[in-house]
């Protein structure tokens, strides 16, 4: 009998909600500095409300808000993206052309980088300073939705060195809803929203050695967020819905990034959106938005939020962990602490984020 053979246990899911921060107007994506645990949130202000497009810092031990930045150059912020040695905030603003730059010792706004259109999300390589934005659209030759490009830029020197062109002009927009990409810093992924129609969505495969489309996988309904597993195998992507909640969505899928395979994961939920890998790699978490316009109701009012819920994914399975997680009215974006001890939940309508306990003690 081996007597020195270690018996490894895997730590139990907790999933419960163990505090509530508010934050700001319609807060959106969220990103954790490892070294103070400070949580940033993006506060994108979906109402238009003078002085209200902001970043929430907010204490990861306490859970309590520390403090708002606020800049001129604040525009709707969606995205936000921590530089590798995380000495530096990048925060896109959705409703203009411009990405922020935060130094995040002092928390206050050192640049401003010009020349997107409606950028919502970054990503950077691992091993280079260059970052790959997703423009969603926001001047007026190719406003909200009508995005078509990702924009290659030179973070060093804060600086656009290439735009690459997701679907042919005259084609419907590529509306670059998400982007991922893989750990070797090889492949950039990008789930485009399209029409919304089902079936119309598509993600498309972009080299970071050439900066061109090598590949484009077709048939998703939706797509609202997008991440990459720690061994590069899988993408997760959540299928929203269509722009006009109906019909919603209720799947993710999974893409095998070998052979272009895909797998449906029903949630059972309404309307999934945000999606986070757990950092053992054993779980995934989707929050489902369930928010939905009443019939009948002109120009899309009458909009009217459900029970925000989260579903956790076993991913050995790609079956659904059998508790669900009520959070805040619209949850959207979900972040993983880099601990990997907590998951944080945007509630886009609620103006909170819910904190989850990841594992049992």
């Amino acid at each position: 009998m081996d007597t020195n053979k270690t018996i490894q246990i895997e730590p139990k899911l907790d999933g419960s909600v163990i505090a509530t921060a508010n934050v700001g107007v319609s807060p959106a994506a969220m990103a954790m500095k490892s070294s103070s645990k400070h949580l940033y949130v993006a506060n994108s202000n979906n109402y238009s409300i003078g002085g209200s497009d902001s970043v929430t810092v907010i204490d990861g031990n306490t859970f309590m808000p520390l403090k708002t930045i606020s800049d001129s150059s604040f525009n709707q912020p969606f995205g936000l993206t921590l530089s590798q040695d995380e000495s530096k905030l990048y925060v896109a603003n959705s409703n203009s052309t411009t990405i922020s730059v935060i130094d995040t010792q002092t928390n206050e706004v050192t640049g401003v980088i010009d020349g997107f259109n409606g950028p919502s999300a970054m990503v950077i390589h691992p091993y280079t300073k260059v970052g790959y934005v997703i423009n969603y659209g926001a001047i007026s030759t190719r406003p909200s939705g009508e995005g078509n490009t990702v924009t290659v830029v030179d973070l060093e020197h804060e600086e656009i060195i290439e735009r690459i062109q997701l679907h042919p002009y005259g084609v419907f927009p590529a509306a670059p809803a998400a982007i991922a990409i893989t750990p070797d810093g090889g492949n950039v992924y990008v789930a485009n929203y399209v029409t919304g129609n089902p079936g119309t969505g598509t993600v498309i495969q972009i080299s970071t050695i050439t900066n061109t489309i090598v590949n484009e996988v077709k048939g998703f309904f939706g797509p609202f967020s997008i991440e990459i597993d720690t061994e590069g195998k899988n993408a997760y992507i959540t299928n929203f819905g269509s722009n006009n909640f109906a019909p919603y969505g209720t799947t993710v899928s999974v893409l095998n990034l070998e052979d272009n395979s895909v797998t449906e994961i029903s949630t059972g939920g309404i309307q999934p959106s945000g999606f986070a890998l757990s950092k053992d790699g054993r779980f995934g978490l989707v929050s489902n938005y369930n928010t939905l316009y009443r019939s009948g109701a002109p120009n899309f009012t009458g909009l009217t939020a459900g029970q925000g819920t989260v579903n956790v994914i076993d991913l050995k399975s790609n079956k659904l962990h059998p508790i669900t997680i009520n959070v805040g009215q619209a949850p959207g974006s979900i972040s993983i602490s880099p601990d990997g001890n907590y998951a944080f939940v945007s509630n886009y309508i609620g103006n909170t984020v819910s904190v989850i306990k990841m594992y049992q003690d």
